[in-house]
């Protein structure tokens, strides 16, 4: 199974669960049942996962509660603590069907907003990238350690960047923008391939194809920046603006699992390289050497990287763990 048809079949039965939930939580309208046995016969794919959220709720009803997982005594009476009660057995139920379906791999909710909206959320962890093709056809590659929302309406499709970086490659529909937020500044788009990442409250913009414009989120002003393939817009914490050129298959290399270091400050490709691997690179006493970086690495390959700085003088290990491998600068 590829990794599309993977969240493909993930945000159908995330779509099951919701379902699942308002039918029991006793608050689902004429309408919303309307809308629901509409769903159902969309197809035997929509059948078969609703059947699937059924199944994970009888399983979690012959899970015993430990005591810290049952609710408090209720002070208005039984009737409050039963509900408090069969809300989280039903939350239970909806996290074990989460959790059997989507196993250790990027978490994906799908949130239906009946024909109007849509939501998703994806988030990646320590050295896990992965690309999903949405809804409307845009392709998003997303970096290690990276969290997003998405979010479409019938007049644009939004993105909030929360952290980490990816890649964007813009499906064409005039209609309806691509925006990506993060940090108080919008990229608008409609059809093009750009990367953006968010870290520590600096946001880098790298256009690779087309044309996007950069600008304040509600400044109202009109005031922005449009960029041209091949620049990279860099705006600080400290809300400078810096537009620059740049290779640009240096800097998306990492959608293709390999690091590109040409003449990058040690302590920017280290932290690189730990993105990636669940076993840091650590310097003794914190203490990076203020050296230059030339090569290519594949992502995660900590020991190699460790080997090229020894053969080059730039560092030594001290020592290694399961967790870490410690370094000091060559004396």
């Amino acid at each position: 199974m590829s990794g599309n048809d993977a969240f493909a079949r993930a945000a159908l039965r995330a779509e099951a669960v919701q379902w699942f939930n308002l039918e029991r939580s006793g608050d689902m309208t004429v309408d919303d049942e309307l809308c629901f046995l509409e769903w159902l016969d969309q197809s035997d794919t929509h059948r078969d996962a609703y059947r699937l959220v059924e199944r994970a709720w009888l399983i979690a009803g012959t899970i015993p509660q430990e005591p810290e997982m049952l609710p408090p005594a209720d002070s208005t009476g039984e009737r409050g603590s039963r509900r408090s009660g069969w809300r989280r057995h039903l939350a239970l139920a909806a996290s074990l069907l989460l959790v059997f379906t989507l196993g250790w791999s990027a978490y994906l909710g799908v949130f239906p907003g009946f024909g109007t909206t849509t939501a998703q959320h994806f988030r990646t962890g320590v050295g896990q990238t992965t690309t999903v093709t949405l809804p409307e056809g845009s392709v998003v590659t997303l970096d290690a350690e990276t969290e997003m929302r998405l979010r479409e309406t019938p007049g644009e499709r939004r993105v909030d960047l929360v952290a980490g970086r990816a890649f964007f490659r813009v499906a064409p529909d005039p209609s309806r923008p691509f925006i990506v937020n993060a940090g108080g500044k919008s990229v608008r788009a409609i059809g093009t391939a750009f990367e953006v990442s968010y870290e520590h409250g600096n946001m880098v913009v790298t256009l690779v194809e087309g044309k996007v414009r950069v600008e304040e989120t509600g400044s109202g002003s009109g005031s922005g920046t449009d960029m041209a393939p091949g620049g990279q817009l860099v705006i600080g914490a400290d809300h400078n603006w810096s537009l620059s050129r740049v290779d640009v298959a240096k800097e998306t290399s990492w959608t293709e699992g390999r690091l590109i270091f040409m003449r990058d400050p040690l302590s920017e490709a280290v932290a690189e390289m730990n993105r990636y691997s669940p076993r840091k690179l650590v310097f003794k006493d914190g203490k990076i050497p203020e050296k230059q970086v030339v090569g290519v690495f594949q992502a995660g390959d900590v020991d190699g990287f460790v080997k090229a700085m020894e053969l080059n003088g730039i560092a030594r290990r001290v020592s290694a763990t399961e967790d870490e491998i410690l370094l000091s600068g060559s004396e």
